[in-house]
């Protein structure tokens, strides 16, 4: 398996860019020059760095393990770091552009798991029954998490991308998000009733999709619960005895990628990747920035990556991707401005 070489973050004499910049992780570079300076998708130095990620060591190892079907892993079962939904997430996250080996591994989920509804479900699905050996909707969220990584991967027109994402559309609840009877067997304890981690798997999905072509389904479906996000201040949904919002202490440990699981810094990312602005992510932008350490990079809290095909950084250690995540959610809220003119050597690793 391949591993993430150690490092100990940036430099004195380096700003957190200048670490993100490096060419020797064409992923985190490609997502810093375009999150954090602006750099449009067309810019000379940007397809560079997307076109060195295609030939990355993570890229070709993952790539190395898939099988002729176009899957991996060697279980049935989806619910598996080295599954294909989640090894395709992982792909999408890191920059990869659609090829056929991508559009090959979504053949085989549409083929072989996609129900005629359009959810996902994490077994080989019977295309000719009609019969499903649950509720219709268990499980959803690993549908947003497929369409995720389609759109990321660039697959907008795949057959998969487009049911998956009516299925979300359909199934969308008037009180709020998506049935699932695998979440809270109490659910006076949580706020909304419906899962709260899908919501934050579903926003990141249909934040991909431009804004001109959202649906009106699409645009309802975000502010809602864009709202139910806020009136939770990100991260308080659970009830306690006293009838208290309280946080999830699973939700302080930042990670990723991030595959079922949420946390404070991945929600407020999604939030404010859609343009959200609002006195109700205080708290939870306070959290990420008393997580920054002095050396200005945030740590690894927990690993999603340790069973996968590769290893994303260390826990404990700093991260870049934890980082990046940080600086452009900070950036995007004004927490911090001006972030390309900090004083450090930019233009070298530009020019690299």
């Amino acid at each position: 398996m391949y591993e993430r070489s150690h490092h100990n973050g940036p430099s004195r004499e380096l700003c957190p860019l200048s670490w993100l910049l490096d060419s020797q992780d064409p992923s985190v570079r490609y997502w810093a020059l375009r999150d954090l300076m602006d750099r449009p998708e067309d810019d000379t130095i940007v397809r560079r760095a997307r076109e060195d990620i295609q030939h990355s060591t993570p890229v070709t190892v993952i790539l190395s393990h898939q099988q002729p079907d176009g899957s991996w892993g060697t279980t049935d079962n989806q619910w598996n770091e080295r599954g294909t939904v989640f090894t395709l997430l992982l792909l999408g996250e890191l920059g990869v552009e659609s090829c056929s080996q991508t559009e090959k591994a979504l053949d085989y989920l549409h083929s072989r798991y996609q129900e005629p509804s359009g959810r996902i479900y994490y077994r080989p699905v019977d295309k000719a029954s009609s019969h499903s050996r649950r509720s219709p909707t268990w499980g959803w969220c690993m549908t947003a998490v497929t369409l995720r990584a389609a759109l990321l991967l660039g697959h907008t027109d795949h057959p998969l991308t487009r049911e998956a994402l009516s299925f979300l559309e359909k199934n969308h609840e008037n009180i709020g998000g998506w049935s699932c009877s695998a979440y809270s067997r109490n659910p006076a304890k949580v706020r909304p009733p419906n899962c709260y981690m899908g919501t934050i798997k579903a926003l990141s999905a249909l934040s991909l999709i431009p804004e001109k072509r959202r649906s009106d389904r699409v645009r309802e479906i975000i502010e809602r619960e864009v709202n139910t996000c806020l009136d939770n201040r990100v991260y308080l949904y659970h009830i306690d005895r006293n009838g208290q919002a309280t946080p999830k202490r699973a939700w302080f440990k930042f990670a990723f990628p991030r595959y079922w699981r949420s946390d404070i810094l991945e929600a407020t990312d999604v939030l404010t990747s859609l343009g959200v602005r609002d006195l109700r992510l205080r708290d939870a932008l306070s959290v990420i920035r008393s997580k920054q350490s002095s050396d200005g990079a945030w740590r690894l809290d927990f690993s999603e990556t340790r069973r996968a095909w590769i290893t994303i950084d260390e826990v404990g250690e700093p991260s870049k991707w934890v980082t990046l995540r940080a600086l452009r959610t900070l950036r995007r809220t004004e927490q911090i401005s001006q972030i390309s003119s900090v004083e450090c050597r930019t233009e070298s690793f530009c020019s690299s």
